[in-house]
Order: C-alpha cells, then sequence, then structure tokens
C-alpha cells in the first residue's frame, strides 16, 4: 500500500539531488506529512545510496520514507502498514530493503525495489528493536522482543 501519490516502482532507483548526511543532519527541517503519532525510530538510509532517504516508524502503526534534498527539504515517498504501532526499523547494507517490527508482534521485510512488504519473523509478544548483522560470510536479521527473546 502506497500512501504518497504516483508509483512507487522505482522510486529509489535515480534522484536529481544527491546530499550527503552530514550536510542533510546539519539543517534543522521539518519532514512533509509527518506521523500523526509519536515516533518511534528514525534511520537515515546507508551511504550505499547514492540518495538520502529517511525512515520514520510511528505509532500510527506505519513505517514512512521521505527522500533528503541538499537543502534540508523532504520529499514523502512511501509508506508500508503493520497491525500495530510500529517499534523500529533497520536498513539492509545496500538499502534496497527497509525491515521493520512492531507491537503486533511481527517482523517485516519491505523490499523497496518491488515495494513489497512480507512477514519475516514473529514473537510471542511486540517486537522491541531489530538490526540486521552483516559479516563477510554471512548476515542475519536480530529481534529483540518483550517475550524475552532474541530470534
Amino acid at each position: 500500500m502506497s500512501f504518497f501519490s504516483g508509483s512507487t516502482q522505482n522510486m529509489f532507483s535515480s534522484s536529481a539531488s544527491t546530499v550527503n548526511k552530514t550536510q542533510a543532519n546539519q539543517k534543522s527541517a521539518e519532514v512533509q506529512c509527518p506521523p500523526p503519532d509519536t515516533v518511534s525510530c528514525l534511520r537515515f538510509s546507508p551511504e550505499s545510496l547514492q540518495t538520502v532517504f529517511l525512515a520514520a516508524t510511528s505509532w500510527d502503526s506505519r513505517v514512512r520514507i521521505w527522500e533528503v534534498q541538499g537543502n534540508g527539504t523532504t520529499i514523502p515517498k512511501a509508506e508500508q502498514m503493520h497491525q500495530g504501532p510500529v517499534l523500529s526499523a533497520c536498513w539492509s547494507k545496500d538499502g534496497a530493503q527497509l525491515f521493520s517490527v512492531s507491537a503486533d508482534k511481527s517482523a517485516q521485510m519491505w523490499d523497496l525495489g518491488a515495494n513489497t512488504f512480507t512477514q519475516v519473523a514473529a514473537h510471542d509478544a511486540p517486537i522491541k528493536t531489530v538490526h540486521l548483522i552483516s559479516a563477510p560470510n554471512y548476515s542475519c536479521l536480530m529481534t529483540g522482543s518483550w517475550d524475552k527473546r532474541l530470534r
């Protein structure tokens, strides 16, 4: 489901504007179309992407992504929805996926190129945190839940 107008297909493939994260972080600006409820997590896209994106999770059950322009302004790009408040998120190393976890007890993988949202893990209680661990020989998605388990 896309919240923002226009096609989400190829929305992350190119952009006329690029900005480094240092420039973006030195400016204060409000994002367009902010969440109407508490923001639980903010994550900038990895430096492997030419364009800077900002992902935010919130208690309105949504994950949102904005493109950050060189002048600090933002352009809403897309959103996905969980069945409960979204508590945390992390980007894949190449920026092709965004992982999010929720009070709905699920971990979801958002494939940004295909604009698909797929459950990749579950717990018996709300999931509080998510991290993608990358090593030379493997990568692993780790989730931490209020059920006192790491998976």
